[in-house]
């Protein structure tokens, strides 16, 4: 890579880069290099999923902030009774101060971090044992509407022992690690990674089990090939699709509830929960077989909104139209709220009547027609008509808020996206353009056509394939790809397995773990336009400003600290050399 090609806190090239990002470029790189040169070689050092095994998010039901070990005191959280609401990360040149509470100049804090009480010896016997890692619990607040929440558990235990034909399960499972690394990561406002507290890696294989193998009932379900030694490998590809889509739409956010993010000037309208890119969300319907019916005297407040500073609250509804009703604005400016001003969306709505059918889950599944299928093929309406439902006591049209605030939640999230990738993905067909054909397709031609991922991507924001097919452009469509080729060559490394001669379910599960990324040398992953990603995790995250549907991307600061070094000793002084080019340019640039 040419060396005016370095990216710096996510410009492509210093040399057109804001002064005012050289500048954060230069000062996270002396940051970068303190714990860098102050560490001692060998020394271990936490990254997110490293945290102290003594150490437990939230623990004994607290309220209120904490701040998260193993991070230099940068990284805080917010409980609320025991769950991790969000996390927030300080600004550059602050840390976070537990006795103010907020945070504050680094001579201020004394940042002293947690440490884990003393082994006992073999002859004392401990009344209780730490956990040896700790867990993050999904993320839960409380809504105003209905009073009681469902409370409905699936109604299946899933079969996680695999069987003698598996093939594709086996090799998910094998890259476990990969995939909590570099698919389930979540970021803050300020651009630090983290792993995501509502979408694990356990959730999502319960419920591929559940939707891709032991089916729900349909005629249909998750394609994942799991059983067949060349369909496998275009089930791992309809997987890595998926997934890529849904890092996108929520996990980047660790949101359950699709966000306001549609802004003129600022200004979002609350009336957002109605439908955002000028979709009305209420009025696409399917047929009265499917399509939930509208009720406009229900109530309800989102579970999730975003941790931006100043972002605009969760989306809600409730019922009443015209002047006394107006839903108002969110200004960003003043973080104000201003109600009762007849503000429009992008759809000409004032008011939130009706508008409770905004997107959720891991695919953000809005509006009555998609989310009233999940109620006929997985809650409550299957089991009135006696077929097999999963969640038999769950009215997704009575209350679509269950996807992020019932007990099922934690799955919940992946096996609606799981259905709605079944249903409007797999069997999309127009003219002589299917599905099942592309993939196919796709996989014999060496998995390197990019319209293929192109026009899956329009498929599930707009519901067709061709380019131009809509007015709407697929939000963040290069992120999408770029995540998906991460996954397909880098994760599941499909090229080998379609090159080799097929596993066998005993050799896939004694196989040696995937071997972890190289430990990334820059404070910033590189990633070079035009080129397939490698191993770094996406940290670009965008939002829409509104009007002419312009992108603002936004600059990541992460500070990647390095992990356990046990390369020769000649590898490390090469590495030093290249951190110190690294910081010469960016000198330069100042």
């Amino acid at each position: 890579m040419p060396l005016n090609e370095l990216p710096c806190n996510g410009m492509t090239r210093l040399d057109v880069a804001p002064r005012s990002y050289r500048r954060q470029c230069h000062l996270i790189t002396w940051d970068f290099l303190l714990v860098l040169f102050l560490t001692p070689l060998g020394a271990q050092s936490y990254s997110m999923a490293e945290l102290p095994g003594c150490w437990t998010h939230c623990a004994g039901n607290f309220s209120g902030i904490e701040k998260i070990p193993g991070m230099g005191c940068r990284l805080y959280q917010v409980c609320f009774q025991g769950k991790v609401k969000h996390r927030v990360a300080c600004g550059e040149g602050l840390l976070y101060n537990i006795d103010t509470g907020y945070c504050d100049y680094t001579w201020l804090v004394d940042c002293t971090e947690p440490t884990c009480p003393p082994t006992l010896s073999p002859s004392e016997s401990p009344t209780e044992s730490p956990s040896d890692s700790p867990t993050a619990s999904p993320t839960k607040r409380p809504t105003m509407s209905p009073t009681e929440n469902p409370t409905d558990s699936p109604s299946y235990t899933p079969t996680m022992s695999p069987t003698a034909s598996e093939f594709a399960m086996p090799i998910i499972r094998k890259s476990q690690s990969l995939i909590e690394d570099y698919v389930l990561i979540s970021y803050t406002s300020s651009g630090i990674a983290y792993p995501s507290i509502k979408y694990t890696f356990q959730n999502l294989v319960a419920a591929l089990n559940r939707m891709a193998i032991q089916g729900f009932g349909a005629d249909f379900q998750f394609f994942l090939g799991n059983e067949d030694k060349v369909k496998y490998i275009h089930g791992l590809v309809n997987l890595a699709a998926f997934l890529a889509n849904a890092m996108v739409e929520s996990i980047q956010y660790d949101s359950c509830d699709e966000l306001n993010w549609q802004s003129v000037a600022g200004r979002y309208a609350i009336s957002n929960s109605c439908g955002q890119e000028g979709r009305s969300y209420q009025n696409e319907e399917c047929g009265e077989l499917y399509s939930c019916p509208v009720d406009t005297e229900m109530k309800i407040t989102a579970v999730d909104s975003s941790n931006a500073v100043r972002a605009p609250p969760p989306f809600t509804c409730k019922p009443g139209v015209g002047e006394g009703y107006y839903s108002g604005y969110w200004d960003t400016t003043t973080g104000i709220e201003i109600i009762d001003t007849p503000y429009s969306s992008t759809t000409g709505r004032t008011d939130v009547e009706g508008c409770c059918w905004w997107g959720r889950g891991a695919l953000l599944t809005r509006n009555v027609c998609n989310i009233g299928k999940i109620n006929y093929y997985l809650g409550k309406k299957a089991a009135q008509d006696g077929r097999t439902s999963i969640y038999p006591n769950v009215d997704f049209c009575e209350y679509p808020e269950a996807t992020c605030s019932s007990e099922s939640s934690a799955e919940m999230i992946w096996t609606v996206a799981l259905f709605e990738w079944a249903d409007r993905v797999q069997r999309y067909e127009h003219n002589k353009w299917k599905y099942d054909e592309q993939l196919i397709e796709f996989v014999d031609g060496g998995f390197t056509d990019d319209s293929f991922i192109m026009s899956v991507n329009r498929i599930l924001s707009n519901g067709c394939h061709e380019a131009g097919c809509s007015t709407i452009e697929v939000r963040l469509a290069d992120q999408r790809k770029e995540n998906f080729y991460l996954i397909i060559n880098d994760i599941f490394d499909v090229k080998t397995l379609k090159a080799t001669p097929k596993p066998s379910l005993q050799e896939v599960e004694n196989a040696p773990p995937a071997p972890l990324p190289t430990p990334i040398a820059s404070p910033i992953p590189i990633t070079i336009p035009g080129n397939r990603p490698s191993l770094i995790p996406h940290v670009g995250m965008s939002s829409y400003s509104g009007g002419e549907a312009t992108y603002e991307p936004t600059y990541n600061a992460t500070l990647y600290l390095l992990e356990e070094n046990s390369a020769p000793v000649q590898s490390v002084f090469a590495f030093y050399s290249i951190v110190t080019l690294y910081i010469f340019i960016c000198l330069l640039s100042l």
